[in-house]
């Protein structure tokens, strides 16, 4: 048999090695909103971290009220989420406004001998008195689901826009970026919080986007010009986080550090200028009332004085004890801690991701060591 029969065409090997790594990552996709759907589902109402308030916070705006006016005099049931950039509850009270919520008060009946706060305390693990009754999809428990399933929809987007950006720095391999989205989809916490009614996921979900924006200006050419539109859709990115969390505004350091490195790499010190006035405008527009906003009302731009009033501050400083306690807090957080912070997987699951992690990270180490290498050569 000759060659030429034999030889699969060198067009027929491209095509199949771009779309075998589609296929996973749709599969990978599919896996993860099913797990995380099942978590919204199985999960009782109200019993993952905070999501009482963040869903009355939702709920207030769906009633047609403007944003909550926060003191330690007057708080009503969002407690101190109503201090929130409030950009999930606009859209979360938009898409349940529909809904008859007056049940509110009858499904939401706190557990008072709940324990909360120490997972390894083996003591009551409801935040809800009521948590092991079924409750048909009607009314408030309705309005619950439909922003757990917005959340699912954000984390979704947040593991393709990670396979995205896996692409771009693993523009060789598909494999290791099909391995940092199943990575991502396999931590137990994302899909537990992808489950749930907060504004953690649409912070993650910005945070992703705009990353792989940054990333994408990265990977052009210094030859490709960087059009105005995509320093707009930055800016756009940057009010949108803002607008979600104040963590967001961490983004804009980052963006900074980017728009620096890439007028650097160019040569060019017209870039930055031009980055920040069209990044700036469009932040501004969508972020900044809510700031303004914070300042007229509290004294500050972030609005944190009115949440440290209602959540309290610290009383003891922090020691090397103290420290220990709250890093192994949030080791069990970031791995997996379902329940208000109550419920641990085995102690086996989290050494092994610890592993994970590691060898990860030493991979990285050795990577950066061999990109060195062949830069000194």
């Amino acid at each position: 048999m000759s060659d030429a029969t034999t030889t699969i065409p060198h067009h027929k090997q491209q095509t199949h090695a771009v779309a075998h790594p589609q296929r996973w990552a749709t599969l990978i996709l599919v896996a993860f909103v099913m797990l995380a759907f099942a978590y919204s589902l199985i999960t009782p109402p109200f019993e993952t971290p905070d999501e009482v308030y963040h869903y009355a916070f939702a709920r207030h705006l769906s009633q047609g009220n403007w944003l909550p006016v926060q003191s330690a005099e007057a708080s009503g049931p969002w407690e101190h989420e109503g201090s929130q950039p409030p950009l999930y509850y606009m859209l979360s009270g938009w898409l349940t406004s529909w809904i008859d919520q007056s049940d509110f008060a009858a499904l939401a009946v706190r557990n008072l001998r709940a324990n909360i706060g120490d997972p390894q305390f083996p003591g009551n693990k409801n935040f809800m008195l009521y948590s092991g009754a079924a409750r048909p999809l009607t009314g408030s428990n309705l309005a619950l689901h439909l922003g757990r399933w917005f959340s699912v929809a954000l984390g979704a987007c947040t593991l393709w826009l990670i396979y995205l950006t896996a692409r771009l720095a693993f523009a060789r391999s598909q494999q290791a970026a099909l391995l940092a989205m199943a990575l991502a989809a396999g931590v137990p916490q994302f899909a537990f919080i992808s489950g749930a009614f907060t504004n953690d996921t649409l912070i993650i979900m910005l945070s992703a986007a705009t990353v792989f924006h940054l990333a994408r200006l990265v990977a052009k050419e210094n030859t490709s010009p960087i059009r105005l539109w995509e320093w707009i859709v930055l800016g756009m990115l940057l009010g949108l986080a803002a607008l979600s969390k104040l963590q967001g505004l961490g983004l804009a350091l980052l963006a900074g550090g980017v728009v620096l490195f890439i007028g650097w790499r160019r040569r060019s010190w017209r870039l930055p200028i031009v980055a920040f006035v069209a990044c700036a405008l469009p932040a501004l527009t969508i972020a900044g009332w809510w700031y303004m906003r914070n300042f007229l009302l509290y004294g500050d731009w972030t609005g944190t004085s009115a949440l440290f009033t209602l959540s309290g501050e610290r009383a003891e400083p922090l020691d090397l004890a103290s420290w220990w306690l709250e890093f192994r807090g949030v080791r069990y957080s970031f791995w997996g801690l379902f329940g208000w912070f109550n419920i641990l997987m085995p102690d086996w699951v989290y050494w092994l991701l610890d592993v994970a992690m590691l060898l990860g990270l030493s991979g990285a180490l050795l990577a950066l060591l061999r990109v060195g290498r062949r830069a000194d050569d």
